[in-house]
């Protein structure tokens, strides 16, 4: 058992091993980088972050069989006939790469002990005996004539028969309950399911052998519980005649859960992966894939995704199909991703800010445009003209009369606290010099005309021009074009919106180039290490833009497209968020750098 009260917690900035290591005699538990071990100072604390990397690197190392990369080390042990697979080091190879190493150490797994021994039929099938039954089976009387007792009469009396039926076999049975207590105490710190019968086993051992106040992983009775089941063992098997191989196959699980002992192993890595940056680089992209519009992700190593997330990534037609853009000299590069972006499509950028609405007078009274009111004015929006209109919206009816129904109205200003119906569209002047997450957020929320447009992926001045034709009439007399798209006393010609919108567009839209980084932020910002990074990192981002401006240069509409690089590394943060932009100019102002929130990530990457 692991005693988290006593388990040190570290980072080690000189390697990537991140799991369970004895070193100087002690039980590491080695974090990765950008985690802060002051944060995990209680024995909840410490256990509910070692279930999460131990439900993350078995997802991993799923995602590794899944694609052939992990060759098991298959060792035998014969005991009664027993064999079993140890796999206690188990290397990660990939196709075409000779230089990087990747190894899963589980050489004292003591959950796995209990995970890899689970098989719910043989479970049920030690507790379904044959054994005397009182019910009696008509068509099979003549079976046990010889059984039975005869009467003066010459009557045949017969009080029971061998049947199949559930019956209590104390020590069989208890030593699967007891196997059954620990499995549902570890799935539950797992956060799996467990079936009913198998949870119905536990209950029943539970209240056997330990009392109501017990758990194998809480602070307070953990030790005592263990000491209890250790006492339990031993019972049941002194007393258990005969030793069948189903027992000895739940009493080793068993026994090296409550026995094996962290302490007692060999100096060095006992359970964890060497090189965690495979790992970060599965979260990041994973959850990448899961959050950014399939159409959007122009480019995604695929090495360490799982084959459900890569066909998700490749369920739409791309914006901009990348096919054999990053290759230089017969040399085929792999960027970690990427991503057309719009500025709304990708990730949490929303602030998920309210606005508050009310419409806009002129001396006294509401504005009127032949008729249509959909002027509003908010604090938000100062010396802004703003207006919301509504398919099908007639004339001498304020928005606001229709939003009324979706909104909460509080003093004759409506409470805007998610998206728009799509049938509702807003327009106004935006200011491309003061955009900001919040402005972003507004322009979302109120489905601003050109949102709706970059959400159709309409990019071109042309496409644009039809989409204001067929989404609204344009030059038709409706609301649309007598109120919405009129500035003041003046109506905005078609030209004059393509304008804006391609000046919004080119603002907003660029080609992000990703490199996940497995490094710290003190790392990244140590000057001693600068130099290298400019020579490594700086370089290949260099090669990945140039590629893709040539490539765009034989296009007159995506040529000015701005391309940028991202660098993300590790951190750990309470809060939900995902991103952290902590050098938006690092290194000269070439590279964005972001902090990426790991705890944010992990729900992404298991579900």
């Amino acid at each position: 058992m692991i005693d988290f009260q006593e388990l040190q917690l570290e980072v080690n900035e000189a390697y990537s091993f991140v799991g369970i290591e004895r070193r100087k005699s002690q039980i590491i538990f080695s974090l990765p980088k950008g985690f802060d071990p002051s944060l995990f100072t209680t024995y909840d604390s410490k256990r509910d972050l070692f279930f999460q990397f131990y439900r993350i690197l078995n997802h991993f190392k799923e995602i590794c069989l899944q694609k052939d990369y992990l060759k098991a080390d298959i060792k035998t042990q014969d005991r009664d006939g027993v064999i079993r697979n140890q796999g206690s080091i188990q290397q990660i190879s990939l196709p075409d790469v000779e230089i990087e190493e990747n190894i899963f150490y589980s050489k004292l797994d003591l959950i796995g002990s209990i995970l890899n021994a689970y098989d719910e039929l043989k479970i049920l099938s030690l507790a379904d005996r044959l054994g005397k039954s009182e019910k009696i089976d008509y068509s099979k009387l003549h079976s046990f004539l010889h059984r039975a007792v005869y009467l003066d009469n010459g009557a045949a009396y017969i009080d029971a028969m061998t049947l199949p039926r559930q019956m209590v076999h104390y020590q069989p049975t208890d030593i699967i309950g007891m196997y059954c207590y620990i499995l549902v105490e570890v799935k539950q710190q797992l956060h799996e399911e467990i079936s009913g019968e198998v949870a119905a086993l536990a209950e029943r051992f539970k209240h056997k052998y330990i009392d109501a106040e017990s758990g194998l992983f809480h602070d307070e009775y953990s030790s005592q519980t263990v000491d209890r089941l250790k006492d339990a063992l031993e019972l049941i098997d002194r007393n258990t005649a005969l030793k069948d191989t189903d027992y000895w196959y739940f009493f080793d699980a068993i026994e090296l859960f409550l026995y094996g002992k962290l302490s007692q192993a060999d100096e060095g890595e006992i359970w964890g992966i060497n090189n965690f940056y495979s790992v970060w680089e599965s979260m990041c992209l994973t959850y990448l894939a899961k959050t950014v519009s399939p159409e959007y992700i122009l480019h995604l190593d695929t090495r360490f995704i799982s084959n459900d997330v890569v066909s998700l990534v490749n369920s739409n037609t791309k914006i901009l199909a990348l096919a054999n853009v990053f290759s230089i000299n017969g040399r085929r590069l792999v960027p970690d991703a990427v991503i057309f972006s719009t500025g709304f499509n990708e990730f949490r950028w929303r602030e998920k800010n309210t606005i508050f609405l009310r419409k806009q007078s002129y001396n006294g009274k509401t504005w009127n445009d032949y008729g249509y009111t959909t002027k509003f004015e908010s604090h938000d929006f100062a010396e802004v003209d703003l207006k919301i209109a509504y398919e099908g919206q007639p004339l001498n009816k304020h928005t606001f009369e229709e939003l009324g129904k979706v909104y909460r109205n509080q003093n004759n200003q409506l409470i805007i606290n998610n998206q728009l119906p799509s049938n509702f569209y807003s327009f106004w002047e935006i200011d491309l010099k003061q955009l900001s997450f919040k402005s972003l957020d507004t322009i979302f929320r109120l489905n601003h005309v050109f949102y709706v447009a970059l959400n159709k992926a309409i990019f071109t001045p042309g496409k644009f021009e039809k989409f204001l034709l067929d989404e609204f009439g344009f030059n038709k007399d409706n609301v649309f074009d007598n109120s919405l798209f009129r500035r003041g006393l003046t109506k905005l010609t078609t030209q004059e919106l393509i304008d804006e919108f391609t000046n919004f567009y080119r603002t907003v839209c660029s080609l992000k180039v990703i490199d996940i980084k497995y490094l710290s932020l003190a790392y990244c910002r140590d000057v001693k290490n600068r130099r290298h990074l400019k020579k490594e990192s700086i370089r290949k981002q260099f090669v990945y833009e140039y590629l893709l401006q040539q490539f765009l240069g034989g296009n007159d509409i995506l040529k000015n497209l701005e391309i940028k690089s991202n660098f993300w590394i590790p951190s750990c943060q309470n809060d939900s968020g995902i991103f952290k932009e902590v050098e938006p100019e690092y290194l000269e102002g070439y590279i964005s750098l972001k902090n990426i929130n790991f705890a944010a990530l992990v729900n992404s990457y298991l579900d």
